[in-house]
């Protein structure tokens, strides 16, 4: 299977990447979440529901605007009650903040725009129509947009949809992950090291990330180099969970198994994806069997690193409703020179990105050996980069990795 450029690999990638069906929740039972929303939403009332007082003072009507005479006050009305008075010519009530204008009133005066004399009022001032009054429906209308498909369903989403009456929203279903770390080198806990050996650590970024944006991981499995076992848990979950990601194995190495058992498994779609042209992370395998996504990505910490921060991470966000995720979706400019051997792959550096008087700026790491993870506890950042050599202030594409503009 030929190689393929880093675009082409997204496309093959983000045309697997349907979004997940949606499921409908309770709106007052719903807590903030990095789920999107599935459908449109409309406003299950008119928002405000009545006309109502943005500012303490006192309600009057057309006739009363230059009034220069004194209004004399007929009731009051605060946030709650039902306003049964209908105001007359010549006539004030005094209303609270969001309380409901009496019927006929064509605007409050603010209490600090009055002159209170026993029983009257007496305007400072001329007033305006509609002087802080929100009339029914001014912010929105029954039946008229109110939330779009793919906005997270959060603290703010969550908000507007009370405030609208709006009991139910469909969400899109959580993606349900299983991890397979393959190795048999790989040990885990406080299990000692012998000749050979090292500890797994991928699966433990995978499943923060992961989690963080809101997805399940069903299960984290460690296997050794055994075509038959991979192929059988492969096997075993297509179907189960929408997506599996593996670590090691993807190359054609002698041990290699990944790409072997995945291409085993019977399905109606072949290999998507098994190169591509990016340094750190060419081997790269994908597949869709069934309704399951396959990703068999790097043994080595860091370039699974690369690879599932910039192709894969994003293709899930898609299948949970973010319509708009993508590789790289922000430009930083560069703090320091890049000098990089001539090659037709694309490089992809870790790298710490800041704001600097509000701009966003990178700075490579060092160390972009595909051997070295330590500098992963300081990475926030990817950046792509096409060229060979870079100046400070360009500018590159750039995708988080944590804070700043994570999922």
């Amino acid at each position: 299977m030929r190689i393929l450029p880093f675009d082409d690999a997204w496309m093959a990638i983000q045309s697997l990447s349907a979004p997940l069906p949606p499921e409908w929740i309770e709106v007052w039972q719903a807590t903030a979440t990095k789920r999107r929303i599935a459908q449109d939403v409309v406003s299950a009332i008119d928002l405000p529901p009545f006309d109502r007082a943005m500012m303490d003072g006192f309600a009057i009507a057309a006739s009363d605007l230059n009034a220069m005479e004194p209004l004399f006050i007929r009731g009051a009305v605060a946030a709650g009650d039902p306003a049964p008075i209908t105001l007359a010519n010549g006539d004030a009530v005094r209303v609270r903040t969001g309380a409901m204008v009496p019927s006929g009133a064509a605007a409050v005066v603010r209490q600090e725009w009055v002159d209170v004399q026993g029983e009257t009022i007496r305007l400072l001032q001329r007033v305006r129509p509609n002087e802080s009054i929100q009339r029914r429906g001014d912010d929105v209308r029954r039946g008229a947009p109110l939330i779009g498909a793919g906005l997270p369903l959060d603290g703010q989403t969550i908000a507007v949809l009370r405030a609208a009456g709006v009991t139910k929203v469909p969400i899109h279903r959580a993606c349900r992950i299983a991890i397979l770390v393959t190795g048999s080198e790989l040990r885990t806990g406080k299990q000692p090291l012998a000749t050979g050996q090292v500890y797994a650590a991928s699966d433990a970024f995978l499943a923060a990330s992961l989690s963080e944006m809101g997805a399940i991981v069903v299960d984290i499995v460690y296997l050794p180099d055994d075509f038959q076992k991979i192929r059988d848990e492969i096997e075993r979950r297509i179907g189960a969970v929408d997506c599996i990601l593996m670590t090691g194995g993807a190359s054609v190495g002698d041990t290699d198994y990944a790409q072997r058992a995945i291409a085993s498994i019977p399905g109606d779609l072949p290999i998507a994806v098994s190169r591509i042209w990016m340094r750190p992370g060419s081997p790269l395998v994908v597949r869709r069997i069934d309704t399951t996504n396959v990703f068999a990505m790097s043994g080595n910490p860091a370039a699974c690193f690369v690879q599932f921060h910039s192709l894969i991470l994003p293709a899930i966000r898609r299948m949970m409703g973010d319509y708009s995720a993508c590789p790289f979706p922000y430009r930083a400019r560069l703090m320091e020179p890049i000098r990089l051997k001539p090659l037709k792959h694309v490089r992809l550096h870790r790298a710490i990105a800041s704001w600097q008087d509000g701009i966003l700026t990178a700075k490579a790491q060092v160390q972009q050996s595909s051997g070295s993870i330590s500098g992963l506890a300081s990475t926030n950042a990817l950046i792509r980069l096409d060229e060979d050599q870079y100046v400070p202030g360009d500018t590159v594409p750039l995708s988080f990795t944590r804070g700043l503009g994570a999922p």
